[in-house]
């Protein structure tokens, strides 16, 4: 694998976290993320995709638990290891049905750590291969890493907008998202266009066109929704 792994750490434990940070960091070549709670975890995981994700179950605002059930909605190539004391016994039980790597009883030894972190790295897939894609029907995909569209083996032309709508489409897939979060994330760097709603929609009317048949939904109140079956 000759690109850089991207890691997430979820600990609302200031001190553990960046320590353990420190550290990684010196260990290995990632791109290091970090978060306090599960909630700022998911805004992350949702811009960056990360390769691997380290959290803790005991978090506020959104423990670790639900964290992980929100990523395995989005992807399960994503490698997750746990952190969990002895008392946390039920909710780490109920993590290893949502396909994590390990668990980790705290306090935990660096070595023990980086095991568990070399395991998922040799079961991360090659995504320079492509195989990290998203199968929008059954002769249409959407390649994570590259932001491309294919049908039938062949690449759909998108303008930059129209990959970038399809981009936050995808990693919210089956969920609503309002006009304000897309028009921000296909505009953000442009900071003279004043938010404008007509603008969305007359990109998703062009994206509607280049993908299967009702997948892209109309929601009343101003929202939209790839709809996404996973056994497509």
């Amino acid at each position: 694998m000759n690109r850089q792994i991207k890691l997430l750490y979820a600990e609302d434990e200031i001190n553990i976290r960046k320590s353990y940070i420190r550290y990684l960091k010196h260990k290995y070549d990632f791109k290091v993320d970090e978060a306090f709670d599960g909630l700022e975890a998911l805004e992350l995981y949702k811009t960056h995709q990360h390769d691997i994700l380290i959290t803790d179950l005991t978090m506020p605002n959104m423990d670790g638990l639900e964290l992980i059930k929100k990523i395995r909605e989005i992807s399960y190539d994503t490698k997750i290891i746990v952190l969990t004391a002895h008392s946390e016994q039920e909710m780490m039980l109920a993590a290893l049905d949502l396909l994590i790597v390990n668990y980790l009883i705290k306090p935990i030894s660096r070595k023990k750590l980086c095991d568990v972190i070399d395991v998922a790295i040799k079961t991360l897939p090659d995504k320079n291969d492509k195989q990290n894609f998203l199968q929008l029907e059954e002769n249409t995909k959407w390649y994570l890493e590259t932001c491309e569209l294919y049908n039938n083996n062949e690449e759909v032309k998108l303008t930059k907008n129209e990959s970038l709508l399809l981009e936050i489409l995808c990693l919210n897939k089956n969920i609503k998202i309002t006009t304000t979060d897309i028009f921000l994330h296909i505009w953000n760097e442009d900071f003279d266009k004043e938010y404008n709603p007509d603008s969305v929609r007359t990109l998703v009317k062009k994206l509607r066109k280049k993908l299967p048949q009702n997948i892209l939904e109309n929601i009343y109140g101003g929202y939209y929704r790839l709809k996404y079956n996973a056994t497509t």
